[in-house]
């Protein structure tokens, strides 16, 4: 490659960079107005509907304020017992959160508040499984998609809500579905306010050969698996860069992982159709929006039933750099004219199978896993109780009648 084709890459990387930043800045406004309107929707707690004032000053019973039917559905849907999930090592001052989060259960929910620290040797799962024993009835999730994975796994297909308090580098999920990102206790806030949504979890098994997948542990993810490059990306990502500029030091990583060669890739769908490919990474989306509002797979929501499957080839900086720009507008067609340097197929599915003779690295929501040749995945419909914000698109399409 000539030094100009370079120059040209990395002024379009740059410029993507300064593209993202700015939505970001601008998608951030805002949010603030919008928890105060959800927050001055919901009544207030009181300790007995029997005793409430009315508007003359004189005591009234339920009767007078609200239908018993309602009272009760309400006070079946209080939390009492709240639980926080936490990464310390995500938070600057671990105090200084607790007590935001506790003054905002306590303000609006009156609800006793509990938090549990996760640790190097137990990230998560051991926490909520304690959480859930001590009969919380929301747990939140408060670190990156890495905890919020780990404590979806134990919450999946169990009656106990979920939240999440947005800490880590790329806050995926959260993004998706409208949670706040950079204010613990307008997250918090989201959750007390907000409303319970089933949502699906896929679920992944691994292997070096087909028998090896079936049999091995199954492993959650609610973002975006991966199979080759993207998994590469995050392994090449250094911890210290992410901290410092947040997701922007996957770019870094992802510029070595431009290089090598696409491998021979078998995708097989529940009808026992299998499709070859010449792939670099194969993505298995749950949600397809990226830092940005960049969006990856538009058929990957989650509350759908299913997965969409990505299966992307390319040669070189040149074909990558095609493949980029099919994300960023899928009306874009590589010319036909030449060596073809890259492909891209999607499929929508509840499941499938990848295999390939050459290991390739794997990744559950930004967790690289280990070298496979066979994959093995799922989706778990509507197996997740999650509170997400009265303003979410999904809470909006289901009132429109257009969700899943």
């Amino acid at each position: 490659m000539d030094l100009t084709f370079w120059i040209s890459l990395v002024s379009a990387v740059l410029a993507l960079v300064a593209i993202i930043l700015v939505t970001l800045v601008l998608k951030g406004q805002g949010r603030d107005r919008e928890q105060l309107r959800a927050l001055a929707r919901r009544p207030a707690p009181s300790p007995s509907r029997a005793t409430a004032r009315t508007g003359d000053g004189t005591t009234g019973g339920a009767d007078d304020a609200e239908e018993p039917d309602a009272e009760e559905d309400r006070s079946a849907n209080r939390l009492r017992r709240v639980a926080v999930v936490v990464n310390p090592s995500k938070f600057k001052d671990i105090d200084v959160f607790q007590d935001r989060v506790r003054e905002a259960v306590e303000r609006i929910e009156g609800a006793d508040v509990r938090f549990y620290e996760t640790t190097i040797d137990d990230p998560g799962r051991g926490q909520a499984e304690q959480a859930v024993a001590d009969g919380a009835d929301l747990v939140m999730a408060a670190g990156g998609d890495g905890t919020v994975r780990l404590v979806a796994s134990v919450l999946a297909g169990s009656d106990t809500r979920m939240g999440i308090i947005p800490a880590g580098t790329g806050n995926l999920l959260a993004r998706n579905v409208g949670i706040p990102l950079e204010d613990p206790s307008a997250a918090m806030i989201a959750a007390l306010t907000g409303q319970d949504h089933a949502v699906d979890v896929g679920w992944l098994r691994v292997g070096d050969s087909p028998s090896a997948a079936f049999s091995a542990e199954r492993k959650i993810f609610l973002v975006i698996a991966g199979f080759g490059a993207d998994a590469e990306m995050i392994g090449n990502t250094d911890e210290g860069m992410k901290k410092r500029i947040g997701w922007i030091a996957y770019i870094f990583g992802g510029l070595r992982a431009l290089v090598g060669r696409s491998t021979d890739v078998v995708v097989e769908l529940p009808d026992e159709t299998r499709h070859a490919h010449k792939a670099r990474t194969v993505l298995l989306g749950n949600v397809g929006k990226l830092p940005g509002g960049l969006v990856l797979m538009p058929d990957a929501t989650i509350d759908n039933g299913r997965l969409e499957v990505v299966v992307a080839g390319w040669r070189g900086a040149a074909g990558f750099s095609q493949i980029a720009t099919q994300v960023l507008n899928p009306n874009y067609r590589p010319p036909r004219f030449g060596p073809r340097i890259s492909t891209m197929e999607r499929y929508l599915t509840a499941g499938v199978r990848v295999s390939t003779t050459k290991p390739q690295m794997v990744q559950l929501d930004g967790d690289t896993d280990r070298e496979a040749t066979h994959i093995v995945a799922t989706v778990d419909p509507g197996a997740l109780r999650l509170r997400v914000p009265q303003d979410s698109d999904l809470i909006q399409d289901a009132a429109d009648g257009t969700g899943a």
